[in-house]
């Protein structure tokens, strides 16, 4: 088995829970993790070895301790069984009867959207609450014949969902190769091959290939979506809007007052499992 073949699995038992998962989920995304897996407790990470910073991680780890007491535990798992083991939990997720997604093992929807996401170690399988909400957002909006950018696409069930309820054009982009390649093959499985631009990076390298968009989406951190907050009014025309999500519904002032400074005015949001999903416009003097 070939390094690139296996994935490092971490978990982490934190006490207290908070703020120390939202911190290890920022920083250990630039240690080579790609896929989290929210617990009560803590958390659960996984790296592909190849990509894994061991060094970085011992980093993150120490930062860690000196805001919550940290029990770790690590072991390799290949691919292989990763997959197979997700595919065995793996459920479909209904959308209030409008959207399913599914894998392709499921059967499809008498009605309804038709969403086919292969469960793999990318976020955005429909899940987590986040990108639930966020998808429940599209719904309420007018995407015909928007242009749509999706920020962090992961799995690319967001560009997928907007193209589907008839944006185009649709960007999508990921700065993670797997999520970069896995929004790939979802596009395929959905007919979209061609149909959605999908490209490899982050929206400050792809700033210069990215244009104006009516519609932005963002579930990412809350830490990336600060530092970033700028850049994504500079791409988003003149009333779009944008929704945000990744973050606590307790996290909503420090996103909304990040937005206000590049003249997001804030309309409104919605929470699922104490998460948050934010909608904003922007105003003829932003950024």
């Amino acid at each position: 088995m070939e390094k690139s073949d296996r994935f490092l699995r971490l978990e982490l038992q934190l006490e207290p829970v908070l703020p120390a998962r939202e911190v290890a989920i920022a920083y250990l995304n630039g240690c080579g993790f790609s896929m989290f897996e929210e617990q009560p407790t803590g958390l659960v990470a996984f790296a592909r070895e190849s990509e894994w910073d061991e060094q970085g991680t011992q980093t993150v780890l120490a930062e860690l301790r000196t805001m919550a007491d940290v029990n770790m535990s690590s072991a390799f798992v290949e691919s292989e069984n990763w997959n197979a083991q997700w595919e065995a939990q793996y459920e479909p997720i209904d959308v209030e009867g409008r959207i399913m997604m599914r894998a392709p093992f499921h059967p499809a929807p008498t009605s309804g959207l038709d969403i086919i996401i292969q469960p793999e170690m990318s976020f955005g399988t429909g899940h987590h609450p986040t990108t639930w909400q966020m998808m429940r957002c599209l719904l309420d909006l007018d995407l015909e014949g928007k242009s749509v950018v999706d920020i962090g696409c992961g799995t690319g069930a967001l560009a997928i969902a907007a193209r589907k309820l008839g944006a185009a054009p649709v960007v999508a982009f990921d700065l993670d190769e797997w999520s970069y390649q896995n929004t790939l093959a979802n596009c395929e499985r959905n007919e979209l091959e061609g149909d959605i631009n999908v490209l490899f990076g982050t929206v400050e390298s792809l700033s210069d290939e990215l244009g104006t968009y009516d519609v932005a989406l963002a579930n990412i951190n809350l830490n990336v979506l600060k530092a970033e907050m700028h850049t994504y009014a500079k791409h988003l025309a003149e009333n779009g809007v944008i929704a945000f999500s990744g973050f606590y519904t307790a996290d909503v002032p420090a996103l909304r007052a990040a937005a206000e400074q590049v003249n997001l005015k804030y309309i409104s949001e919605t929470s699922r499992e104490d998460w948050a999903c934010a909608l904003f416009v922007k105003t003829a003097h932003s950024a």
